[in-house]
């Protein structure tokens, strides 16, 4: 198949603990990133994912709503649009954005109506998008994506970041790359084989077995002593290919067990601390400072404990950009510390300690 612009959509809506087939809790009106949502204690796109278990509407469709295309896209760019995907940021594990499913085939409009009976649809009663129910698949497993996996896995246009006001144009390369990660991450999913077999895409279904189990426990909720889990891991990824390696190291850095860690080091950039510098970054919306985490033995060589807890470090962008670019070289490392040759500089990195 040619590479067709515009061949999907990836849109936000508000997390739903419920699976969006109900209403959502208390706490998820609180979390969500929408302020309408958070004022009004209302989150029209509840239901996206009760085309199982509520009626639908003539001719097998449900309706769906997401607040990203309250301005629709233009007919001119939109006429190859075949799949909208649906992600939602995770405030339970440290709000990282999920895809959580996705509306083949799909049909916009500022108002469609549910006339199909059902109490919730008094209070959920329309949206703007719909699709035949056979075309609307829910991830178990939810693919995650950040602006930075989205590059190195081709999800987002080259270049492009995830929208944080609007939706985002996919093309045909990116649908495949994500409905590539959906169907991996959930192998037992009939319906998205099924959907994925009739695109015109040419999408392996051949499931790498050691791939998937591998990626499987990375998007477990691990907390940072879950050690048995990571041993776990390293060996699932020990016959993996160089380049899958890379990709799940990507999700490993940015995943629920990074996200502990920063909350272990206070948010801090253990460089910036060791230099004497200011060691927290900008604040985020949700009041946390900004940092990320690096493997100091990179997770693809995959030495005995490079996945553990001890191997990670938070570090600010700048300094993490140093790492892997700059004049730095690990001299030695033990059980208490690193020691760099930074810039031509000795340096100091005391290694995580799990309390």
């Amino acid at each position: 198949m040619e590479h067709i612009d515009n061949y999907g959509v990836l849109a936000s809506i508000s997390w739903n603990s419920n699976g969006w087939q109900g209403e959502p809790t208390a706490r998820d009106l609180k979390e969500s990133k929408y302020d309408f949502v958070k004022d009004n204690s209302h989150m029209h796109e509840s239901l996206n994912f009760g085309h199982e278990v509520l009626p639908t509407e003539a001719g097998g469709y449900y309706v769906g709503y997401t607040p990203m295309l309250k301005r629709l896209p233009a007919l001119a760019k939109s006429k190859d649009l075949n799949i909208i995907f649906l992600s939602s940021s995770d405030y339970k594990n440290g709000n990282r954005k999920c895809i959580v499913g996705c509306y083949g085939s799909p049909e916009l409009d500022h108002a469609f109506q549910r006339a199909a009976k059902h109490r919730l649809f008094k209070k959920y009663d329309g949206g703007n998008i719909k699709s035949r129910v056979e075309n609307i698949i829910y991830f178990e497993t939810p693919v995650i994506i950040s602006n930075t996996i989205a590059q190195d896995l081709g999800m987002l246009p080259e270049g492009k970041e995830i929208s944080h006001r609007g939706f985002n144009y996919l093309n045909s390369d990116n649908v495949k790359n994500i409905l590539q990660q959906a169907v991996l991450l959930n192998a037992k999913n009939k319906k998205l084989r099924a959907y994925v077999k009739n695109l015109p895409l040419e999408i392996t279904l051949r499931e790498d077995t050691s791939a998937a189990e591998a990626l499987r426990v990375i998007m477990k909720d691990l907390s940072p002593d879950s050690m048995t889990d990571i041993a776990e891991l390293e060996r699932k990824m020990k016959s993996l290919t160089p380049r899958m390696k890379t990709r799940l190291s990507t999700y490993i850095e940015r995943g629920s067990i990074a996200n502990q860690i920063k909350k272990l080091t206070g948010f801090t950039c253990s460089v910036c601390k060791a230099l004497g510098l200011e060691a927290k970054g900008f604040k985020k919306p949700n009041g946390e400072h900004y940092v990320e985490t690096h493997h100091v033995e990179p997770v693809h060589n995959l030495t005995k404990g490079s996945l553990g807890v001890a191997n990670l470090m938070t570090i600010c962008a700048n300094h993490h950009r140093q790492m892997h670019y700059g004049a730095v070289e690990l001299i030695k490392a033990d059980d208490k510390a690193f020691w760099f040759d930074f810039d031509g500089k000795p340096l100091k990195i005391n290694k995580m300690k799990i309390a």
